[in-house]
């Protein structure tokens, strides 16, 4: 009895550290609305619940509210935006109270998941662009991944021609007829 007590507190600990992806992030809402669209009509869109994520590009501290923009991108089935995917629109991320901007450094992948709360005008450059604006209830800002483009070189491998520190394979001091 005591060790499927063990076992049981063991396994609810374990699962308790599986995941901190939040389950918003995570799923999909039911119908899946884009950026874009809610820039040509977001009184269509208004209060739905909407899953988006890109790239940051600023952090801008109101009195109320902080806003994260964004580039929006694709995403893959578990919320992770796609790394050079194809631009969707940038939105505004509305979190409600102060948000520390070092948190959302400029250019980290975040998503976002909250309902649509209109569309704000403002510049990007001198054109006047119109931002999709998420109230945010859940956010995830994801871990950098480490890319490893090339393989390691001499003297991680032994050498095949017979030279450098490991002497080449054993069978080569040999003759062919052993």
């Amino acid at each position: 009895m005591r060790k499927m007590l063990y076992f049981t507190a063991i396994l609810v600990g374990m699962t308790g550290c599986a995941s901190r992806l939040p389950q918003t992030i995570a799923q999909a809402p039911a119908e899946a609305i884009s950026a874009s669209a809610v820039q040509q009509q977001p009184e269509a869109y208004a209060g739905k619940p909407v899953r988006w994520g890109g790239e940051i590009l600023e952090v801008a501290n109101a009195e109320q509210h902080t806003d994260v923009l964004v580039v929006g991108r694709e995403l893959e089935k578990d919320g992770e935006p796609i790394e050079n995917s194809q631009v969707d629109a940038r939105f505004i991320a509305r979190f409600s109270g102060f948000r520390e901007p070092a948190d959302f450094p400029e250019g980290k992948p975040l998503t976002v998941s909250g309902t649509v709360a209109g569309v704000e005008v403002r510049k990007v450059g001198e054109y006047p662009y119109p931002y999709p604006v998420v109230k945010v209830i859940e956010s995830y800002r994801w871990p950098e991944k480490k890319h490893h483009d090339h393989y390691p070189y001499y003297p991680y491998y032994p050498s095949y021609y017979g030279w450098g520190p490991y002497g080449g394979y054993p069978w080569w001091r040999y003759p062919y007829w052993w």
